[in-house]
């Protein structure tokens, strides 16, 4: 026994060695990101994706390789596992009906939108995948989580982040317009605010669109978006079973979201504690952060831009079609 535990520790200590370098760089970019987002006022994540392209070229250092590729996997999982603290069921009964059915509508049409559009814009079906799940459910969080059940080699890098970075800046153009457009339109308060909560990417984005029109329109907003967040863990758990079901390669099915789901129930019973929930969310976005870090290193910035005109027009298309979907589905559903 005492031998085992030997070898077990001497294989701990390698691991983690071989993987600081990497890691603690990516961390650090994390910091400085956020750092930069407080002063400045802009989204974290795309700025740590900016520090970690400028950090490109080291990807390929073997010393940072293993670390980085650790922060891209791992540390990815784990954030998206820490997810579930975020929600709970009595949050999601509040809401009523009519949110419920305008979420079951637009999430699954959007999706397959995307698989269609990506399909005529002759796109990878992966990258269609993700565009779809992360406008359709809640924006990078969606893309991150969805790339982590997809075996390895099968989406490129550049791919998601390109999904990523074009999903934030369509999530803060919606937080700006639509708030104006909907009471234009003559919206009322809980109207504005549940089509905002089905139609902005972030959750943080949708919940401040709708406190711009009112507390009543922030409050519902806020909570059909927790909607469209919650079939994020069933999603990516039948996504991961069908990618993986042929049996090729090593498996690669989404254990981690065994943790969104425990940390969902407990939330769900009111037994975490509001400090421990707020140390897992804030956990859970200091990993995205790091992964975020880590997929800017490892993804060529001209390779990023050699993508073409293509996903980017994709992910404004389908949120254009979300939006049309949400205003379309309330009408139908409305009393």
């Amino acid at each position: 026994m005492n031998i085992t535990l030997r070898e077990l520790d001497v294989v701990c200590w390698s691991a983690l060695r071989v993987r600081y370098a990497g890691t603690a760089l990516c961390i650090v970019l994390a910091l400085a990101g956020s750092f930069l987002a407080n002063q400045y006022d802009a989204p974290s994540l795309i700025l740590v994706l900016l520090l970690g392209f400028g950090f490109a070229n080291l990807a390929r250092d073997t010393r940072l390789q293993p670390g980085v590729d650790f922060c891209s996997r791992q540390v990815l999982r784990t954030g998206i596992a820490l997810l579930g603290a975020r929600i709970g069921v009595e949050q999601l009964l509040t809401v009523g009906s009519l949110p419920l059915l305008v979420v079951l509508t637009c999430v699954p049409m959007t999706i397959g939108a995307g698989l269609l559009f990506g399909r005529w814009f002759g796109l990878p079906t992966l990258q269609s995948l993700v565009a779809g799940v992360a406008v359709a459910i809640c924006g990078v969080s969606a893309a991150v989580a969805v790339a982590a059940v997809i075996p390895a080699g099968r989406l490129e890098d550049r791919r998601l982040l390109g999904v990523v970075v074009g999903v934030t800046a369509l999530g803060t153009i919606s937080m700006l317009l639509l708030p104006p457009l909907f009471t234009s339109l003559g919206y009322t308060e809980p109207q504005a605010g549940l089509l905002l909560g089905a139609t902005i990417h972030d959750v943080a984005q949708a919940a401040g669109a709708g406190y711009l029109v009112s507390d009543t329109a922030g409050d519902i907003a806020t909570l059909t978006k927790l909607l469209r967040v919650a079939l994020l863990a069933p999603l990516v758990l039948l996504l991961g079973f069908l990618l993986n079901r042929d049996g090729s390669g090593k498996a690669d099915y989404p254990w981690f979201l065994l943790g969104f789901i425990a940390l969902f129930s407990l939330n769900s019973m009111g037994w975490l504690h509001e400090d421990v929930r707020h140390f897992l969310t804030t956990t859970s976005q200091a990993c995205l952060l790091v992964t975020m870090a880590a997929l800017g290193m490892r993804t060529s910035l001209p390779a990023l831009i050699a993508q073409g005109w293509k996903p980017f027009v994709l992910l404004a298309l389908l949120s254009t079609t979300l939006l049309s979907i949400a205003m379309t589905s309330m009408a139908i559903f409305s009393p």
